[in-house]
């Protein structure tokens, strides 16, 4: 059950307190930070945050459903989905809003480590497929579109694509440690297009 399955599901009563809300997430990006994801427990985070265990159940179902509410309470805001009217332009700008998300924010300097734990712990794998999950679908919106307004063959595989965009993105600037400017996405895009676009 998700955060917000679970509040739908709690019967009305006193409105939550931000404050509690606020020092559960700080607790649990703490926790993380100093200890990893083995760190992370409802018991750790209530105790960190000073509130009851209770408090944390109320909001957070599980330990999947308080690691997702990091990774996004981490995360700059998802923005939505360029459209210039040009899939090649729309897919620039995605790489951009990628690239400052993986080197200018919390969540980006969370991801290795994320990464790594989601290979051995299930529950680290779940959380991640939710909120990348979630991420992701600008990307795939813009290249659909781009598949409905002709410029991308109509067998593209939107998915596929998405995944190639993001995926090379990520490994060039976490385990390649390079850099990821303009003329590089414009390869990038431009290979990808190219590929996928539509014959004359």
């Amino acid at each position: 059950m998700t955060p917000a399955a679970a509040e739908a599901a709690r019967a009305p009563g006193r409105p939550r307190d931000p404050h509690v809300d606020q020092a559960i997430l700080d607790a649990a990006v703490g926790l993380l930070s100093d200890g990893g994801i083995e760190a992370l427990s409802v018991e750790a985070v209530a105790c960190r945050a000073g509130v009851s265990r209770t408090s944390v159940y109320r909001r957070y179902a599980d330990r999947i459903d308080l690691m997702e509410a990091v990774f996004n309470a981490a995360a700059a805001a998802k923005p939505e989905p360029p459209d210039t009217g040009s899939v090649r332009t729309d897919m620039l700008q995605l790489v951009e809003q990628l690239r400052a998300a993986l080197l200018e924010s919390d969540a980006g300097s969370m991801l290795p480590a994320m990464l790594s734990a989601a290979r051995e712990n299930p529950e680290v794998r779940v959380a991640l497929e939710r909120f990348t999950g979630s991420r992701r679908s600008p990307t795939v919106e813009v290249i659909r579109r781009g598949i409905e307004r002709g410029e991308l063959r109509a067998d593209t595989d939107a998915d596929l694509l998405a995944d190639t965009l993001v995926g090379s993105v990520i490994y060039r600037l976490l385990m390649r440690n390079g850099t990821f400017g303009a003329r590089r996405a414009e390869q990038l895009v431009d290979l990808l297009v190219g590929g996928a676009g539509a014959r004359p």
